[in-house]
């Protein structure tokens, strides 16, 4: 993958200024502005799997972005649901375990125990769940169909066929994150939003990398600059 130029692909569009400042001024909207956001950051996903030379989409498709932001969102949720039943085991036997202390305790010092025992299993769900909810978010985005998100035995077998993309999907993300959390601290507050607006087009582009990999198009896509039309779409996805 070119991390170099998933950090640097914004600037070469020649209206990224005023992109980047909509994009960090819509996230000043509750809830909404954060989910347009993300389906802004899988358009440009979208562009750079399919080869447009210029992925930074214009504001104009806001309801597409909304609409794809929110289906990434509910994709989201269904895979971490297994991670949010073993948190509410978690907090189950952590507030037991605090109230059997005042009559005995063994049985507070047993259920102490095992909620301890879940720090490092709830670690390694989290990391699965996020990885395959992402591989279950390009299969959608791969092929525009809500249904592919949950074939479940598909999704796990494109994670474990290229973990190493996701790994670095991981890593730039971490990066990216990083780098728009010390803008906001040197700029005192004030360019966080816009920062966080950036670091999301950054993983976006990475995304994009990888499904270049996992999901290759049918067959190459040349648009001029500032095209942003609907290119070939994909084939369906690879079986394992």
């Amino acid at each position: 993958m070119e991390i170099g130029k998933a950090f640097g692909f914004v600037t070469e569009d020649e209206q990224w200024i005023t992109k980047v400042l909509i994009g960090g001024l819509i996230l000043f909207i509750p809830f909404l502005g954060a989910i347009a956001v993300l389906g802004y950051s899988y358009r440009v996903a979208l562009n750079v799997a399919r080869g447009n030379p210029r992925p930074l989409p214009a504001w104009g498709e806001f309801g597409d972005f909304l609409g794809r932001g929110f289906m990434a969102l509910v994709i989201q949720i269904v895979y971490l649901l297994p991670l949010i039943v073993l948190y509410g085991v978690f907090v189950f036997l952590t507030v037991a375990g605090a109230a059997a202390a005042e009559d005995s305790e063994a049985v507070a010092g047993v259920l102490g125990l095992l909620s301890l025992c879940l720090i490092p299993l709830q670690l390694v769900v989290a990391l699965v769940c996020v990885f395959a909810s992402l591989a279950a978010i390009m299969r959608y985005l791969a092929t525009d169909s809500l249904g592919e998100a949950f074939k479940f035995g598909e999704v796990i077998a494109t994670l474990r066929s290229h973990i190493g993309s996701f790994l670095m999907i991981l890593v730039v993300g971490f990066l990216a994150i990083l780098a728009s959390s010390l803008l906001g601290v040197i700029t005192c507050g004030i360019g966080t939003f816009f920062a966080v607006f950036y670091a999301q087009c950054v993983i976006g582009h990475v995304i994009g990398q990888a499904m270049q990999r996992i999901f290759p198009p049918q067959q190459p896509v040349y648009a001029a600059p500032g095209y942003y039309g609907p290119p070939p779409g994909y084939g369906p996805p690879p079986s394992y």
